[in-house]
């Protein structure tokens, strides 16, 4: 089909949803020119929003959206619908005898000191979760055939009780799904406004708790997902655009609509995840080998640690956990993503006292809605964006490039409040500041060592709203001597979505000895995914491939994944494969691994098509009067400061501390023994100076 002659002047929109901002970046494909927008994400309908928040910026720029060639996007739906418990109501049938997994789940105490323990509860209750008659064994041989009518009838019990979707969870069907595809076959038919998943579909690996897990996650977020997806979809039709709509997944790529909808589970780090990709784009850029992307917005902030071979991947994350730092509180999900940490400290974040009296921030968030007591929309607890004001780091005529003006005398009578519930003399914006900059450069040193890096030989890569605001005092306790800004970093998870590729990973479980391994099986399975994946991913570029296998040693529950070689397999794949775990299992434990084979557990391929060249030309602006106003640093208390507009700064250009350099997205604070540098990409490199 030949486009239309309009879309020579095409354009590509990045559309992030986050909890307190949705943000836009539209890239004119031609020019390289990128336009930016902001505003209030609507939490009861975020569709609406975000289509509004589009025309505003259409009409802005004087432009269709029929000539939009793409519209790519990030959303927090699925994982607020997870942790809020706004999802449908679901049913569940398994294999007789395991009706019980989601409860029992991995039988261990993520506190063993804790008296008073609590776990999150299944998202299907044990009422609408059902048995039915069938069995296969561990290396797929069925042992008792389906009972279809059996099947039925538990379904028609889940159905009347009002379930809007069902997850089928076999016993072994990662090794062969045919009684859950027969299953699914059945609900459909008797059933076609119910939806339907299953686990061999959704997780395809060993592990029936996580399997089932994220099967049950994925069908409880089926319908909502559905019905925005369906609302967005046609509000930009109606718009005229027919372009390409994809979707950033955990992973660090874009999928389809029609896979999302069928697979959300997918969808759920995809906003923090575009961010990390944008900074491994600024890493290529300015030739940093490892870096920290620091991507604070209104709810949470983010840190990721950049490799020199891209981002690194984990094969599972918790979401919903009890207590956010401790590992096994909340609900496992099998799926790829990237390997990052959530720490409950954004713009947004409520400054309150905690049980023992003393000053705590976070993670409970005022949201968009009513939001930090500065915004003027009802909000009375003081949140880290009314410190930022009081403490001169905001402009509150200027926020947000003028659209949206703050209540710098609300914000101060927030903090008021807070100090007189505190009986604290000292300024209590500056402690609000501390505390959440000490709680995220604590995160960050932890999750740095634990990738087997020294956090202060890392640069910071700073974007997100709030994220250039506190990037230097956080770098300065890490004892890092360089943060990087990027140009236009206050919408640089929109941005990093226009840096993303579509791909799509696969994965086989086939839980053998490395000795004991069908090469023959395993070639196979390679080559079936790689056919789905040139069927199912739509790429205007040729598909790439990587293979990796996941083991451990006999009799431990912890994997290691090395690369896999391409082509038809043998058995003399298994000396490299053994090599390179053994080179894994040093470089991550410092230790001699056992002589005997491990076990080789999942293979995995991950399909992408390459990412599209980025290429920005940052707007520059004409030259603005000098001002200044008064800021809190360390070092010397409130102090006069320069306000310099980012958009007048040219490479070359240096900016002493203290400075605020500011933007219509976000304000960069500079330090009075900091250094700016402006480099030949337009960067903010920044030489941190210790107080």
């Amino acid at each position: 089909m030949t486009a239309p002659a309009s879309r020579n002047a095409g354009f590509r929109v990045g559309l992030d949803i986050g909890g307190t901002f949705t943000d836009f970046a539209l890239l004119d494909e031609r020019t390289g020119r990128l336009s930016l927008h902001k505003r209030l994400t609507t939490p009861e309908d975020p569709s609406r929003g975000a289509l509004g928040g589009l025309q505003e910026l259409l009409d802005r720029e004087g432009r269709d959206l029929a000539d939009g060639l793409a519209v790519v996007h990030a959303t927090t739906l699925v994982t607020n619908a997870v942790i809020e418990r706004r999802g449908a109501r679901t049913g569940m049938l398994v294999t007789r005898g395991f009706r019980d997994v989601l409860e029992l789940a991995r039988e261990q105490r993520y506190d063993i000191y804790d008296l008073f323990l609590e776990f999150p509860p299944p998202l299907v209750p044990r009422p609408l979760r059902r048995e039915v008659d069938e069995r296969m064994s561990r290396d797929g041989t069925p042992l008792q055939d389906l009972d279809v009518e059996q099947l039925l009838e538990q379904a028609e019990y889940l159905v009347r009780d009002g379930v809007e979707a069902i997850a089928v969870c076999f016993l072994h069907a990662y090794r062969n799904p045919d009684h859950e595809q027969r299953a699914a076959a059945a609900l459909r038919d008797a059933y076609p406004n119910v939806h339907v998943c299953t686990s061999a579909e959704v997780v395809p690996e060993v592990g029936e708790y996580e399997r089932m897990s994220t099967a049950v996650c994925n069908a409880y977020v089926l319908p909502v997902v559905d019905r925005y997806l369906t609302r967005l979809e046609e509000g930009l039709k109606r718009r005229g655009f027919d372009g390409q709509f994809h979707l950033m997944h955990s992973g660090g790529g874009l999928l389809s609509a029609t896979t999302a909808r069928r697979l959300p589970i997918r969808l759920l780090e995809s906003g923090p995840t575009a961010g990390a990709i944008m900074a491994a784009h600024v890493g290529r850029i300015v030739g940093a080998p490892t870096l920290v992307a620091f991507d604070m917005g209104g709810t949470t902030a983010k840190m990721c640690v950049i490799a020199a071979d891209g981002l690194t991947r984990a094969p599972e994350l918790e979401v919903a956990r009890l207590d956010r730092f401790k590992r096994g509180s909340g609900l496992p999900i099998k799926t790829q993503v990237v390997d990052l940490i959530e720490i409950g400290a954004g713009g947004g974040s409520i400054a309150q006292a905690d049980s023992l009296g003393l000053l705590a921030v976070g993670p409970r968030s005022a949201g968009a809605s009513p939001g930090p007591a500065c915004y003027g929309f009802g909000g009375t607890d003081a949140t880290v964006t009314d410190a930022c004001v009081a403490l001169g780091y905001v402009d509150a005529e200027r926020f947000a490039g003028g659209s949206m003006p703050l209540d710098a005398g609300a914000a101060l009578e927030a903090i008021d409040r807070l100090g007189a519930t505190l009986k604290m003399q000292a300024n209590v914006a500056v402690g609000i500041h501390r505390v959440a900059c000490e709680r995220m450069a604590s995160a960050a040193r932890a999750h740095v060592i634990e990738s087997g890096l020294d956090p202060r030989a890392q640069p910071l890569v700073a974007f997100g709203g709030a994220g250039p605001l506190h990037a230097v005092a956080v770098a300065r306790l890490l004892g890092a001597s360089e943060v990087i800004v990027p140009p236009m970093c206050g919408v640089g998870s929109a941005i990093g979505l226009l840096a993303a590729g579509v791909s799509f990973d696969y994965a086989r479980s086939a839980p053998a000895s490395l000795a004991d391994v069908d090469w023959d099986e395993v070639t196979r399975n390679f080559d079936e995914m790689e056919h789905d994946a040139t069927v199912n991913i739509i790429a205007d570029r040729p598909l790439r491939f990587e293979r990796s296998l996941e083991l451990r040693l006999t009799g431990q529950s912890h994997d290691l994944e090395v690369p896999v070689p391409a082509g038809a397999l043998s058995v003399e794949a298994a000396d490299s494969v053994q090599a390179a775990f053994r080179a894994e299992y040093r470089r991550r434990y410092e230790t001699e691994p056992p002589a005997a084979p491990p076990l080789a557990m999942t293979w995995r391929l991950r399909a992408s098509a390459p990412e599209p060249d980025l290429r920005i030309v940052p707007v520059v602006g004409d030259v603005a009067p000098a001002r200044s106003r008064a800021a809190w640093f360390e070092a010397t208390g409130y102090v006069e400061s320069a306000v310099v507009q980012r958009a007048q700064l040219r490479a070359g250009d240096t900016v002493a501390g203290p400075a605020l350099v500011e933007e219509s997205e976000t304000t960069t604070v500079v330090g009075p023994s900091d250094r700016c540098v402006v480099d030949a990409h337009l960067n903010l490199r920044i030489e941190v100076g210790q107080q």
